[in-house]
């Protein structure tokens, strides 16, 4: 039996369905918070139409996301997703709030590593530069796994304001059943 471990997912990998694609083996612990980093929107992918999500480094702010169990077996995977090789992110090892359990975990969780150096937070919606806009599709899959993990109402919708650049990323629209999902 493979050695297991915690992972933080809080872009695409909030979504199981998503998650499960590459990595099987992956069971949500439950929500989670990470304290003293924030969401924002950098790296451009071509996967998904727009920004992805990355974690920044940022005292008093908060992320929420889903904790999950996954076997080490699974980890190439995971690291293979997030485009460790390609250099695009980088694992971190990070402490977790997972409020199902009521404890703290350390977790790997991802962040690109070319990271933002203004906080998307700072700028109004008309500020927001199209490189910095996930796609519509990218960001209903952090609403609809947001929601599937039972995160706190207030922060799924902050979620569903974020700037998007209006771009589908056909592929997942369908795959990840999305037509349901409703942003403001």
């Amino acid at each position: 039996m493979a050695s297991k471990f915690y992972y933080f997912g809080f872009g695409s990998n909030l979504l199981a369905k998503r998650l499960h694609l590459q990595n099987p083996t992956a069971i949500r612990m439950g929500p989670g918070k990470l304290e003293n980093y924030r969401l924002d929107f950098y790296f451009p992918s071509k996967r998904w139409n727009g920004a992805a999500a990355t974690i920044v480094p940022t005292k008093d702010d908060f992320v929420w996301g889903a904790v999950w169990e996954i076997d080490g077996c699974d980890m190439k995977h995971l690291d293979e997703q997030e485009g460790v090789d390609s250099g695009i992110y980088t694992p971190i090892s990070v402490s977790v709030y997972c409020s199902s359990l009521n404890k703290s975990l350390d977790c790997r969780a991802y962040h690109l590593c070319d990271q933002p150096a203004t906080n998307l937070k700072n700028m109004s919606a008309d500020e927001v530069p199209m490189e910095r806009q996930p796609s519509l599709t990218y960001l209903k899959t952090l609403v609809k796994g947001a929601l599937e993990t039972g995160i706190p109402s207030d922060y799924v919708e902050w979620l569903k304001k974020v700037k998007h650049n209006t771009k589908s990323a056909d592929y997942f629209e369908k795959e990840l059943e999305l037509d349901k999902i409703k942003l403001n």
